[in-house]
């Protein structure tokens, strides 16, 4: 039972943000924001927000959602005064408004440093294990007879391997159970995505299907399965068991401040489904792919390897860009200061100088503050599915058959921030 102080506190703040969500689809329909209701909605919820007491490490489910709740007003609030105010923001007042764990971004630097030599021999290794690209062509979709075709045969293929995983998981999980409300379809679109409206799963069809010369159609059983575990085992299971549980309001809505964890999580759910077909010979083998699975799991591991790289050292290059302390942001030598900093940690040298250049004019105002939507890019760092294991791990939960239950329900229980998400596994790992 919650107390009536945080009884009251939820019931006002659903009611806020609904009206946050009308400002927000007004905002998309006319390409105008109602200013003098946002201004009125942002005070609101900075007034609920300050009447909460500020709890850094919450002891029960009370404290948890009080804390979890202020910083959540707090954000959107000043988040929605950022879109009106027409201010100038600098780095670390962008940072605080969306949360992001400052010790993720301080960790970028050294992880590139520390994976710089291990990204280097995933690169050899994909490069000599198979034909790049070159014998793998692009779809002619705008022949209507072949579109047709490869819209049946990726339908084909994502059903199959829908029915089959789901079937698979929810032997391995309790909240595969979910799976079943979810419907899986492709999309002509490139983006693969998850609908929380209708339980769609939207996989992109130009991602899991290529044609050779000679006309026939094929699957990357790779990217099909990477794409399933993110954005069926991620994104849809993360909306499916949230909605399915009574969880207070503002737990169920999606924000710029749970953007973050929402990636993490569907990053970590990629990585564990391989994991679980690596153990599953007879799930590789219904799927048609036992021949080949120890290539597609070696090939997965280093582009893994590979984007997880890629996303770092762009993240990495926001902050350098963004370090007022290195001076004027249009000073040759600031300049040369920071492509020394990326140079360090690059494997592909060749890009750096145009990166920092392309930025030097169009991504600093007048008093040399990176552009707050660049700086914004930096929530995709955070990493709490990895603090939040290891609050499991020090309570001797693992991810393995007797804990996978416990971090899975509480992984995909709610959208929180990434501290709000860290904390509600540590007082989970704490009650087990």
């Amino acid at each position: 039972m919650l107390n009536e102080d945080t009884e009251r506190a939820l019931r006002e703040s659903e009611g806020l943000l609904k009206r946050l969500d009308r400002v927000h689809k007004f905002s998309d329909k006319y390409q105008l924001t109602p200013s003098r209701e946002s201004i009125r909605l942002a005070e609101a919820m900075q007034i609920l927000a300050d009447g909460l007491p500020q709890i850094d490490s919450p002891q029960n489910q009370d404290q948890l959602l009080q804390s979890e709740l202020k910083r959540r007003l707090h954000g959107e609030s000043a988040y929605l005064n950022q879109q009106l105010s027409g201010r100038l923001y600098d780095f670390d007042t962008v940072i605080d408004i969306l949360g992001i764990p400052r010790e993720d971004i301080d960790s970028l630097g050294p992880w590139l440093e520390q994976n710089k030599e291990k990204t280097q021999e995933a690169i050899e290794r994909l490069f000599h294990a198979r034909d790049i690209e070159g014998y793998e062509l692009p779809l002619s979709r705008d022949i209507p007879s072949v579109r047709r075709q490869v819209e049946e045969f990726a339908g084909a293929h994502i059903q199959r391997y829908h029915k089959t995983l789901g079937k698979f998981l929810q032997g391995l999980t309790k909240v595969g159970e979910y799976l079943r409300d979810i419907n899986a379809f492709p999309t002509t679109e490139a983006r693969s995505y998850f609908n929380s409206l209708n339980n769609n799963l939207v996989l992109g069809i130009s991602a899991i299907c290529f044609s050779k010369e000679d006309g026939t159609l094929h699957v990357r059983e790779k990217e099909l399965i990477r794409l399933y575990g993110h954005e069926g085992m991620g994104h849809a299971l993360n909306f499916a068991v949230t909605r399915s549980n009574g969880l207070p309001y503002f737990l169920t809505k999606d924000s710029a401040l749970t953007e973050a964890t929402v990636e993490s999580v569907a990053q970590f759910y990629e990585r564990v489904l391989m994991e679980d077909l690596k153990k599953s010979p007879g799930t590789q083998k219904q799927l048609g792919i036992e021949h080949k699975f120890a290539d597609i799991y070696q090939e997965t591991k280093d582009a893994e390897q590979l984007e997880a790289y890629k996303r770092r050292i762009f993240q990495y290059g926001i902050v350098v860009l963004g370090d007022k302390s290195l001076g004027n942001p249009n000073d040759p030598e600031v300049l040369r200061k920071k492509m020394d900093m990326l140079y360090r940690v690059a494997i592909d040298r060749s890009g750096v100088a145009v990166w920092v250049q392309k930025h030097r004019y169009e991504s600093f105002d007048s008093e040399g503050n990176l552009n707050p939507d660049l700086v914004g890019e930096l929530r995709y760092c955070a990493q709490p599915v990895d603090r939040a294991l290891e609050e499991f791990s020090r309570r001797g939960i693992n991810y393995d058959e007797k804990g996978r239950n416990t971090i899975d329900s509480t992984f995909l229980k709610g959208l929180w921030t990434p501290i709000g998400f860290v904390n509600n596994a540590k007082l989970k790992a704490q009650s087990k």
